[in-house]
């Protein structure tokens, strides 16, 4: 019988051996798998990062959709001040009517830059001082007339042979 101990002490031992690795395998399947959840994690929070960015972008561009129908609206009233004024004048007497046709085609000319101009602010970021250089600053680089560059820039919306302003500073 003591002939039979060590072989079941062998046998018991093999079997806490193979426990042992089976409990090793659980343990670096589970570290995997925490591994793998901490990933996922991870990605949902910058996921998560990612679309408040988007909801703040989406906040400001609201906020300056909102402050470009204002304007708009204010360069309408003015609009149909001017018009109002020069029917006026013209009723009065004051000016002729060819004197009036100038003066509507100078604020049509007006309008347009304007136009332009908020275009360009829009599209560079800028000023409107800054957007009123640019669009000077390319009429005069290809000896174009200010009117005829507000026309393109409002009618195509395209900007890009106008000279891309200079960084601002932060």
């Amino acid at each position: 019988m003591g002939a039979d101990r060590p072989n079941g002490n062998a046998g018991v031992q093999g079997q806490i051996d193979d426990l042992r690795s089976r409990v090793e395998e659980s343990e670096q399947r589970a570290d995997v798998s925490e591994s793998r959840a901490d990933k996922a994690e991870l990605r949902a929070d910058d996921s998560a990062v990612r679309a408040d960015a988007a909801e703040s972008q989406t906040d400001a561009g609201d906020g300056r959709a909102e402050q470009d129908r204002r304007r708009i609206t204010a360069v309408e009233e003015r609009l149909g001040v001017h018009d109002e004024l020069i029917a006026e004048l013209q009723a009065e007497g004051l000016i002729s009517s060819q004197h009036a046709v100038q003066l509507e085609a100078a604020l049509q000319t007006a309008r347009t830059i304007g136009a332009a101009v908020g275009i360009v602010m829009a599209h560079f970021r800028v000023g409107e001082a800054a957007a009123f250089a640019l669009l000077r600053k390319a009429s005069m680089d290809r000896n174009q007339k200010l009117r005829l560059m507000a026309e393109d820039v409002v009618l195509t919306g395209d900007v890009s042979g106008l000279p891309h302003p200079p960084e601002r500073s932060a």
